[in-house]
């Protein structure tokens, strides 16, 4: 249950398919685990010990896959940076951290020379391009001989550093094994039926363990990965069409938009067998307008970093069956992966009834082994073999999952608990919104009020009055937006979820800004 083992297996078994395309490059099977082997030989050289750990600030691009399975056969740590994040956000976490290596890309170049400066001890690999002073990647393993090092790598050794985008304060490192990767591209693929014939195309930031475990489950089952680093709707149809694309994972914002500025009439989607959607919520209006305008299988994946990734899966028999009947099933998150157990508990760790809400707790091989560092909050999250996950929601009778909102998202007004996500969920069925995000503000007679940011599609306008008279008809009145306010778009961390977290900073920062 090693991750090297998954580029080892198929160069025995399909040394001459495709495993990645990437603009022009192709690489087999053969040459893409020679490369590997090589850059693994390469870390090794510059004097790292096993479980040292190995930083990697780059976009999307085939040597992000090669860097994952290279350090992974060294020995070594990989530590997955945000390319958004600052120079100061990026000092916090090669601090906690400390790795003793760091390849980036050219882009990066002003961000790294400061960090340089921060921690001189950090040796540097530039991934595409050679900087003055620095080793340039291709020169570094054109070194090293195609040989697997082969070092003895235990299951539940260390293999991703993972840092979460800091959505509620302090970034916090998630420290996932082999056996946590390996077992639940398992737990997915079998879920959903990937094999060796598909043909991932990978959007999502690679950074980003939900962009990753995309790839790494097609490499599982021997399946071929197209690497895109960008998020234009026509390159992504285009790549579709031109490679074969079969599977994909889009986040429903991006989804949003490839449905309203594409013109899929131009391109040729027959090979697209399945859209996974997850990371964030996907409104219902817009889950059906995808099904009807793609005309193949919807996948939603739920899950987190800390199990890296899956929880549960709502698969594309799901969507098929619950479209037109049981509609209320497609906005679930399905039922959980096959070796991973979810309940919903309350405040004080008991489990409720089904159909109750409460907290989704999960246990299973794929849950991370702690916070790097963080015993207090490892405690808190870790309890008695089960992962607290701060998401609220509950189960029904046939174990389909429900996420209502997120434990810190709740809105308490009144002495009511109002899920931001229902409120949201209100303001999409009027037709002149196109997404929205709510919160609550502190409020002096009510504790808190609830508060919309609005984004309007375009050419259309909609009175706030309109807005919130809209939400009384979809809802209890204590759960309206009492604020409404519109902007052109929303604080977004690199999964695509909507950061709250800054909503409810600009507000306090600037309390009489209500519209």
């Amino acid at each position: 249950m090693l991750i090297g083992d998954l580029p080892r297996r198929n160069r025995k078994l399909y040394p001459n398919r495709v495993a990645v395309i990437d603009g022009q490059v192709q690489l087999t099977f053969t040459e893409f685990d020679g490369r590997i082997n090589r850059l693994a030989n390469a870390i090794l050289s510059f004097g790292l010990k096993q479980g040292d750990r190995v930083a990697v600030l780059y976009a999307n691009g085939y040597r992000y896959l090669e860097l994952y399975f290279a350090t992974a056969k060294a020995g070594m740590v990989i530590i997955p940076l945000n390319y958004r994040l600052v120079f100061s956000e990026l000092s916090v976490i090669l601090e906690e951290s400390q790795p003793e290596l760091l390849f980036f890309g050219k882009d990066y170049w002003d961000t790294v020379q400061a960090l340089r400066r921060r921690f001189p001890e950090l040796q540097l690999v530039c991934i595409d391009e050679e900087m003055p002073g620095v080793t340039d990647y291709e020169s570094l393993i054109a070194g090293f001989a195609d040989e697997d090092p082969m070092i003895a790598i235990r299951e539940d050794d260390l293999a991703v550093l993972g840092y979460t985008g800091g959505t509620t304060g302090r970034p916090k490192g998630v420290m996932t094994t082999h056996r946590n990767v390996v077992i639940n591209c398992f737990q997915t693929a079998l879920a959903l039926g990937f094999t060796a014939d598909d043909r991932f195309l990978s959007v999502a930031p690679l950074f980003h363990a939900g962009g990753v475990t995309g790839s790494l489950r097609f490499s599982l089952v021997g399946g071929s990965n197209v690497i895109l680093n960008s998020s234009d709707p026509d390159v992504i149809l285009r790549h579709i069409q031109d490679f074969g694309v079969t599977h994909l994972l889009l986040v429903p914002s991006l989804l949003h938009r490839i449905l309203e500025k594409a013109d899929l009439s131009r391109y040729d989607l027959s090979s697209l067998k399945c859209i996974i959607y997850g990371t964030a919520p996907m409104h219902l209006e817009t889950l059906k307008k995808a099904m009807d305008t793609f005309q193949c299988g919807f996948a939603q994946t739920y899950g987190s970093t800390e199990t890296f990734t899956t929880i549960s899966v709502l698969t594309p028999k799901d969507h098929a069956m619950f479209k037109e009947s049981q509609t209320e099933k497609l906005l679930s998150a399905g039922q959980p992966v096959c070796g991973l157990e979810v309940k919903i508990v309350d405040n004080n760790g008991r489990e409720v009834p089904r159909g109750e809400i409460g907290e989704i707790v999960v246990r299973g091989p794929n849950v991370m082994k702690g916070y790097w560092r963080q015993p207090e909050i490892t405690a808190e999250a870790l309890r008695d073999g089960w992962y607290f996950t701060g998401d609220i929601g509950r189960l029904d009778d046939q174990s389909y999952l429900y996420v209502v909102d997120r434990k810190k998202d709740m809105i308490i007004s009144g002495g009511e608990n109002i899920y931001s996500k229902e409120v949201e969920d209100a303001l999409l069925k009027h037709p002149a919104v196109s997404e929205c995000a709510v919160i609550g503000v502190p409020d002096e007679v009510w504790g808190e009020s609830v508060k919309a940011f609005v984004i309007l599609k375009p050419g259309m306008s909609v009175p706030e009055h309109e807005l919130i008279e809209h939400c009384k008809r979809h809802l209890a009145s204590y759960k309206k937006p009492r604020f409404i306010e519109f902007v052109e778009d929303l604080p977004r961390s690199g999964s695509g979820k909507v950061l709250k977290n800054k909503l409810r900073e600009a507000v306090r920062q600037n309390q009489t800004q209500h519209v």
